[in-house]
């Protein structure tokens, strides 16, 4: 009966133990879920520039953004070791000609998706550190209002990559100003 009433004891203790331990590793389980889906909510893809000749000194990132959340967030800004400086930019279009235009930031509604591309938003590489070769990659820093800082790895794609026989001329002269 002694041995019983031990081997009852022994038990009970242990699924005690058993159960504290398992409560505290789903608690850790459920805070480290809320951490990764709170980064995760807004995705980043497809992220590439183009090849340029070696002589370029100016280059473009472009990217897709997916925010699942239920609030907007803003792409604050952009940086990347390889450039000297790095800004976020837009196009205007006067005429027959798309001028771009840098911009304080670009916002992503709740629930939306927004593609970064030639022609519209993206992110430029001014005073580039060395060129961009076809089938290397650059890292990329990004920093959005509520979703913080996101790094990217940008790869770089073939000089047609993404371009289009329609698209219209755009005037680059405006970059020695920034």
């Amino acid at each position: 009966m002694r041995l019983t009433v031990l081997t009852a004891s022994v038990l009970a203790l242990t699924l005690g133990v058993v159960a504290a331990i398992s409560a505290e590793q789903q608690e850790m389980n459920h805070q480290h879920s809320a951490h990764v889906t709170e980064q995760t909510t807004l995705v980043v893809k497809s992220a590439w520039s183009r090849e340029l000749p070696p002589s370029a000194t100016v280059g473009a990132a472009f990217l897709s953004l997916s925010n699942h959340t239920d609030q907007a967030d803003r792409l604050l800004s952009a940086e990347s070791a390889i450039a000297e400086v790095t800004e976020l930019h837009a196009h205007e279009h006067e005429g027959d000609v798309m001028r771009m235009v840098k911009v304080d930031g670009i916002d992503i509604p709740a629930h939306s998706d927004l593609t970064l591309e030639p022609g519209g938003y993206h992110i430029m590489l001014i005073n580039l550190h060395k060129p961009l070769v076809a089938g290397q990659s650059l890292p990329l820093t990004l920093h959005f209002e509520h979703a913080g800082q996101v790094d990217v790895t940008v790869q770089i794609k073939s000089s047609d990559a993404g371009t289009s026989a329609a698209a219209p001329e755009m005037d680059h002269s405006q970059h020695n100003r920034h």
